[in-house]
C-alpha cells in the first residue's frame, strides 16, 4: 500500500492535543495552563485525573506514573490511546486521528486515502519557539544568592524539624527557605540586580509586564521599558519586571549528581498538589492579555533529586561528581526530595528522589555510569499495600506495581541486584515516616526471593 504523503502526515500533526482529547470525548480538568486528562495507557486504571496532564500551549503530554507515556502530538498520543504502544502504530495513528477529526488523508501519488476535510484550524496557540534554560552552573550560582536572601518562617522551620526531624544545621545545609513575599523579593530582586545577576531563563522566574498607569509596587528602575499591543491592537507603555512563578511554601533544592542546585521544588503551604516546581515560561508569542502575558521565562521540568549523607553534603564542591565522593556501589531509590535526604542520612546510603514514580528512564541511565550494584526501591507502601478494597484502591495499586515490575526488569537487563523494602501500611505510608516512628523495612531480594529485616549494618550487602 502506498505511504501517506508528507503533507497529509503534517495537516494532522497540526491537530492540537487538547482538539483531540475533547473531540475523542474524553473527560477533562483544566488547572491553569495544564489540562488534566485520563492517561492513554490502557493499564493505567487509576480513576482520578491527577497523574496525566497536557501543557496546552506547548502541546505535550506526560503521565506522572507512567515512565513512556509522553509526547508532542496528536498521533503519538493516539498510538496510545488506541493500541496501547509508542511505536509501531504510526500509519494506523496518523489516520484515526484523521477519522476522528474528520481530515482529508492522500497518499504519496495524490490518491485520497481517507475522505475528508482540509479546514482544520487549532482552537488554542501553541508556542512555537521554546528558550533553554541558563546552563547549570549559571542557574546553580543564582539559586544559591536567591536561597540566601530568602527568609524562613517559623511555620516552615517547625515542619522542618517537628514533622521531617531535620537539625538546623542540615536546613542550612539543604538550603530550605520560604517563597518570599512580593515585598520581600522586591528587595531581593533589588540585590541580586546590583551584584549582576541574571534574571532570564532561570526556571521559575519570567517578566510580567505593568503599563506605566498601573500603580505597580515595583520600582521603576528595576524594569525594562517596553510596549505591550493588546487583544484589541492598543499599545501600552510601560516596564517588563521579574516575578516569582511561587507564592506561599518553602522551597526544596534539587541537587544533580555533580553538586549543583538544577532546580527548586515548591512545598505548598495549602491545596493540591502539595508539592510543585519552581517553574515558568515565555508565552508572549502567544498571549496578547497584559495580565496573563510572561517572557523570559523557562520550564524547570522534573528532574531527579540526588542525596547523600550531611557529613558528605558538607564537603561536596561544586563541579565534583558524585560518585567520586561518596560509595555508590548502593543505590536507594524513593519517591520525592524529602524521603531521599531523610533515607540517605538515616542509612548513611547513596540515595534519588524521583518526581514521580514512573519517571525513571533517565535514572536507568545513571544507575549504568554510576555501576551500581545493588538497587533499593523503597516506594510509598500504598504501592504494595491497599488501605481498603475499593475499586480505586485496587486499580491504584495495580497500576503502580505494574510501574514498579517495569523498572525492576529494566534494572535487571542492567545486571543489577534489586531489593524491595517492604513494612507495614499502618507504621507509615513512607520510608520518612517509618523511620520516624524508629521501625525499619523489610528487604526482599528480587532475584532469590528471600527476605531479611534490614539493619543499618546490611544495607549494603546482599
Amino acid at each position: 500500500m502506498a505511504k501517506i504523503s508528507q503533507e497529509s502526515v503534517e495537516r494532522v500533526k497540526a491537530v492540537t492535543l487538547v482538539d483531540l482529547v475533547q473531540a475523542l470525548g474524553l473527560p477533562t480538568k483544566r488547572v491553569g495552563k495544564q489540562l488534566f486528562i485520563p492517561c492513554p495507557n490502557p493499564t493505567h486504571n487509576e480513576s482520578k485525573l491527577d497523574t496525566c496532564c497536557i501543557e496546552i500551549n506547548k502541546n505535550i503530554f506526560n503521565c506522572f506514573h507512567c515512565a513512556d507515556v509522553r509526547g508532542n502530538s496528536s498521533i503519538s498520543f493516539y498510538s496510545w490511546y488506541e493500541f496501547g504502544q509508542r511505536e509501531g502504530k504510526f500509519k494506523e495513528s496518523v489516520l484515526g486521528v484523521a477519522q476522528v477529526m474528520n481530515i482529508e488523508v492522500r497518499d504519496e501519488r495524490g490518491l485520497i486515502m481517507k475522505p475528508g476535510s482540509n479546514t482544520y484550524t487549532p482552537s488554542v496557540k501553541v508556542i512555537s519557539h521554546k528558550l533553554k534554560p541558563q546552563p547549570i552552573q549559571v542557574v546553580d550560582a543564582f539559586y544559591r544568592a536567591f536561597l540566601s536572601l530568602c527568609p524562613l518562617r517559623q511555620e516552615h522551620a517547625d515542619e522542618l524539624m517537628q514533622k521531617r526531624r531535620y537539625s538546623v544545621e542540615e536546613i542550612n545545609l539543604h538550603m530550605f527557605r520560604s517563597v518570599p513575599t512580593l515585598e520581600e523579593w522586591i528587595n531581593i530582586y533589588a540585590k541580586l540586580k546590583s551584584l549582576g545577576y541574571p534574571f532570564e531563563r532561570i526556571p521559575g522566574l519570567s517578566q510580567i509586564f505593568q503599563p506605566d498607569y498601573y500603580n505597580s509596587k515595583f520600582p521603576r528602575e528595576l524594569g525594562e521599558e517596553g510596549v505591550f499591543k493588546d487583544t484589541n491592537g492598543k499599545e501600552h507603555n510601560g516596564h517588563w519586571f521579574y516575578a516569582l512563578s511561587a507564592s506561599k511554601g518553602y522551597f526544596i533544592p534539587v541537587v544533580n549528581e555533580d553538586g549543583y542546585i538544577i532546580r527548586l521544588r515548591v512545598r505548598k503551604d495549602s491545596g493540591s498538589p502539595k508539592y510543585v516546581w519552581f517553574s515558568s515560561t515565555h508565552n508572549i508569542e502567544i498571549e496578547d492579555t497584559i495580565t496573563k502575558a510572561r517572557r523570559n521565562g523557562v520550564s524547570s521540568g522534573a528532574p531527579i533529586s540526588i542525596e547523600i549523607p550531611p557529613d558528605y553534603l558538607k564537603v561536596w564542591e561544586r563541579g565534583v561528581n558524585v560518585s567520586n565522593l561518596f560509595q555508590t556501589g548502593t543505590l536507594l531509590v524513593s519517591e520525592g526530595e524529602h524521603k531521599a535526604k531523610i533515607s540517605a542520612k538515616t542509612f548513611n546510603v547513596f540515595a534519588v528522589g524521583l518526581p514521580g514514580l514512573g519517571n525513571f528512564n533517565e535514572l536507568l541511565k545513571l544507575i549504568r555510569k554510576w555501576k551500581i550494584e545493588k538497587l533499593i526501591i523503597a516506594v510509598d507502601m500504598d504501592t504494595l499495600q491497599r488501605s481498603d478494597d475499593s475499586e480505586e484502591s485496587v486499580k491504584k495499586q495495580a497500576t503502580l506495581m505494574e510501574i514498579v515490575n517495569r523498572f525492576a526488569v529494566e534494572v535487571a537487563k542492567l545486571g543489577v541486584n534489586s531489593v524491595i523494602w517492604t513494612w507495614n501500611l499502618n507504621d507509615g505510608k513512607g520510608l520518612d515516616d517509618l523511620v520516624h516512628n524508629r521501625k525499619l523495612p523489610i528487604e526482599f531480594n528480587l532475584n532469590t526471593k528471600r527476605q531479611r529485616a534490614v539493619t543499618l549494618d546490611t544495607v549494603h550487602s546482599l
